[in-house]
């Protein structure tokens, strides 16, 4: 950071600096993560499982032969799609929710499209788990094990790309569900054209600037270090799985009513996650069911994990957007339409979520001055690795497109896209021009140097003969405030004060690397600290276990940053009663007489320490659970932008980013450290999307090339740019606080802020990802 930020308003402990609460625990290797603790010393007897992938991009398997597979010493159980309690699991996805929300099988969120078979033997893309998995002594043995099984393949047509999936005689990958690849219109997701204001044919016609735009956006993977991994074990007739789902209720919730158990019979543990950014969102795996098959049957813990290879498994949903915007001459936008055809990939999950949930909430908080506007999306199978769930989901896709339309149209209309944006965009709750977007765009103008660097496009001064520099931008609404959080229900914490002046805080939540449990510690200090209470007073459990009967709040959306810090205000306010309402006979006073500050109770002439109140009596801890829903109040969204620098060697067509700049409006800062990391290892991830990472694949037979990490070319440390993270507090929501979460979009502006910024070093517009240095070259008629 080039300057810390300044809080609107000072606190004690939230919005500051700190080390994570996590810290020391981590680094000296302490900290628990499933494949730590999943072993033969914890659980005695622990069985290896894995499950056969499809070599082919489409298959189905006619005959399966596990007889020599069987025999293989140390091989403890098989489960093939024959066997009677395989075949009589119900059709699912893995995509019940989003992890908002728990939910149950006739609830899911994507009901019409349960295209996956718990090992089924259907396979519909190189690499889908089908008809077999084996539990061995080892890994090496089940791997081994699988190699001997005997698979007859009926191997059929496949199809990799969108718009052939569409054409007529395409291959039909899951044709029970979606004819010629194309999702059908569903309950949640809402028709083809989801979203429809005023008439965008009217609004073209009295503009006298129309202009198009086609974008492509590419398949990322999430990344994660640490892969999915799981033991279940069974005592009698009741499940126990220990898992890295970041989401144990929807766990425990999916299992019960795969496998037809009552829920108290499931019980879900979850310790530390190693990062999973959008991964888990697709967390109602079919791996779940069949390691609880295997452990039944063998009547011993079975895990299961992923390799590095198997991590490969869903990515950001490809999609093709088309955009068409018309707007007079001083730059007032009259009409905007959005076309997207959506990569699915061989399982829907998610993939609605991406095409049009996204978008309608940004139509909704950034596009309400518009008076004209269109939205239609289609989701299209094909016979790729699953397009899903990743941080930014469905916002970075649209982005791409929203961003390059400001820069390509300020350019046509000769204006400052900067001035654009802020002349059109903002929410429906909020004045205009809206005070947080001016802002945000203001604050990275001014750390990027954009009067002094940027120029016309293709126009600016050469470096070292044959490189050229350009500056650009994107801009996008915050995600997410509170009140958009509606469908996760009750938000719940418990507080206990020990008379030592200690706490434990139960804030049910699984720790992804975010630091959203130093931002409960911290929210907990704040709204004790009329106890004098420090973050060093208080323990979190870090522990996620159904059997504690309270519900979890899961960090998707970028949430839990702040949501139970809000909750926790309540639960202060409630133990404060209760210790008045102690202290009242003991001075002598009735409670609403009395007040406490400083960790003293004071009465009319009286007071007495609160530790010394509650080392009377009994002992007993004072405990406070509170349970509430999210605060509805609509006050809009924050915004956030991207600025980025780049030099672009027109010889070799390389492209190096030389500086971002990155800027959040959250209302409050919960937590300055966690937030600026938040900012800065987004990045990563958004410089390789932007330039390097692309799962590639073979045309001819259909498989990807490039599954593991180094053929698949994310940025290291020697890759990244100076980063410039840059907080502010300038909107503001509801509730103690008023925050927006920043970490899922601090990926989202980049990739499109990078690609203006080649448009303006070179004067020629590449609108797919990633920006290769072919497609530089081919942008600049070298090749």
């Amino acid at each position: 950071m080039s300057t810390p930020y300044k809080p609107r308003v000072r606190r004690l402990f939230v919005g500051g600096y700190q080390p994570r609460i996590d810290a020391l625990e981590k680094a000296q290797g302490r900290a628990p993560y499933a494949d730590d603790v999943i072993t033969e010393r914890n659980y005695p007897g622990l069985l290896h499982a894995r499950v056969l992938r499809s070599p082919y991009p489409r298959a189905r398997i006619r005959r399966l032969d596990a007889s020599k597979a069987a025999a293989l010493p140390g091989v403890r159980a098989i489960l093939t799609y024959q066997d009677p309690e395989v075949a009589a699991i119900k059709p699912t996805n893995a995509g019940w929710t989003d992890a908002v929300d728990t939910v149950s099988y006739e609830g899911m969120m994507w009901r019409l499209f349960r295209d996956r078979r718990v090992l089924g033997d259907y396979a519909a893309w190189a690499g889908d788990e089908v008809g077999i998995a084996i539990a061995a002594d080892s890994p090496q043995i089940a791997e081994q094990a699988l190699k001997l099984v005997d698979v007859d393949w009926e191997v059929l047509p496949f199809v990799l790309d969108p718009l052939k999936a569409m054409a007529p005689g395409a291959p039909e990958i899951h044709p029970e569900i979606a004819p010629h690849n194309v999702l059908p219109p569903d309950p949640v997701g809402g028709p083809d054209i989801f979203l429809t204001k005023g008439d965008v044919e009217s609004g073209f016609a009295t503009a006298d600037v129309l202009l198009e735009m086609d974008t492509r956006h590419h398949n990322p993977t999430q990344g994660a270090l640490d892969p999915w991994c799981c033991v279940a074990q069974w005592k009698n007739d009741r499940l126990t799985i220990v898992s890295n789902s970041y989401a144990a209720d929807q766990t425990r919730m999916h299992v019960s009513q795969m496998l037809e158990l009552p829920v108290h019979k499931v019980q879900v543990i979850s310790n530390y996650v190693g990062g999973q950014f959008g991964r888990g969102d697709t967390g109602d795996q079919p791996f779940f069911i069949f390691t609880a098959l295997l452990a039944k049957k063998t009547g011993r813990p079975v895990k299961f994990k992923h390799t590095r290879r198997d991590s490969f498994h869903d990515t950001r949903q490809p999609a093709l957007y088309h955009c068409k915007v018309g707007a007079k001459a001083d730059g007032t936008i009259t009409a905007l339409q959005f076309k997207s055809i959506g990569d699915i990939g061989a399982h829907a999950d998610h993939s609605v979520f991406a095409l049009k949930f996204a978008p309608a909430e940004i139509a909704e908080v950034a596009l309400a001055p518009v008076p004209n506007l269109k939205m239609e999306s289609y989701g299209v199978y094909t016979d790729h690795i699953p397009g899903c769930m990743m941080r930014g989901v469905g916002n970075s896709q649209f982005n791409f497109v929203f961003g390059g339309m400001i820069d390509a149209l300020a350019e046509r209309l000769d204006m400052d896209p900067i001035a654009l944006a802020v002349k059109n965009f903002g929410h429906e709750w909020g004045a205009r021009p809206d005070p947080s977007l001016k802002t945000v765009l203001e604050t990275g103008a001014e750390r990027i140097g954009w009067k002094e660097k940027r120029h016309k496009s293709g126009a600016g001064p050469w470096y070292e003969g044959v490189k050229r520099r350009g500056v650009g931008f994107s801009v996008h609404p915050g995600w997410h405030a509170e009140w958009q959080e509606a469908r996760r229900g009750q938000v719940q914490a418990k507080i206990t004060l020990y008379p030592d002046g200690t706490v434990t805080l139960d804030a049910p939540t699984v720790e992804t690397g975010t630091g959203s449990n130093t931002c409960n510690v911290l929210g907990c200090a704040e709204a004790l600290s009329f106890l004098n209470v420090r973050p060093a007073d208080i323990t979190w459990i870090a522990k996620v276990d159904t059997d504690r009967g309270m519900r979890d709040c899961v960090q998707t959306d970028s949430a839990v940053s702040y949501l139970q810090s809000e909750v926790m205000a309540n639960v202060a306010q409630e133990l404060k009663r209760k210790l008045l309402e102690l202290a009242a006979p003991v001075l002598g006073a009735p409670a609403d007489q009395c007040d406490i500050s400083d960790g003293q109770i004071r009465g009319p002439g009286k007071s007495i320490s609160v530790k010394e109140l509650l080392w009377q009596g009994d002992l007993v801890p004072l405990s406070v659970m509170v349970s509430r829903p999210p605060n509805q109040l609509k006050t809009g969204v924050p915004y956030i932008a991207s600025f980025a620098e780049v030099e672009v060697d027109t010889a070799t067509g390389r492209t190096q980013v030389l500086k971002l700049v990155i800027v959040n409006d959250c209302g409050t800062v919960m937590y300055a450290t966690g937030a600026e990391a938040q900012q800065i290892g987004g990045q990563v991830m958004a410089v390789g999307e932007a330039l390097t990472e692309e799962i590639v694949y073979d045309p001819v037979y259909g498989v990807p090339l490039n599954f593991n990490f180094i053929d698949y070319k994310m940025p290291t440390i020697l890759d990244m740019p100076s980063i410039d993270p840059v907080l502010l507090e300038i909107w503001q929501g509801a509730g103690e606080y008023g925050a927006c979460g920043i970490g899922e979009g601090t990926v989202t502006c980049t990739p499109r802020a990078i690609a203006n910024a080649v448009y303006n070093a070179i004067g020629a517009r590449i609108d797919e990802i990633p920006i290769t240095p072919e497609k530089v070259l081919r942008a600049l008629g070298r090749i």
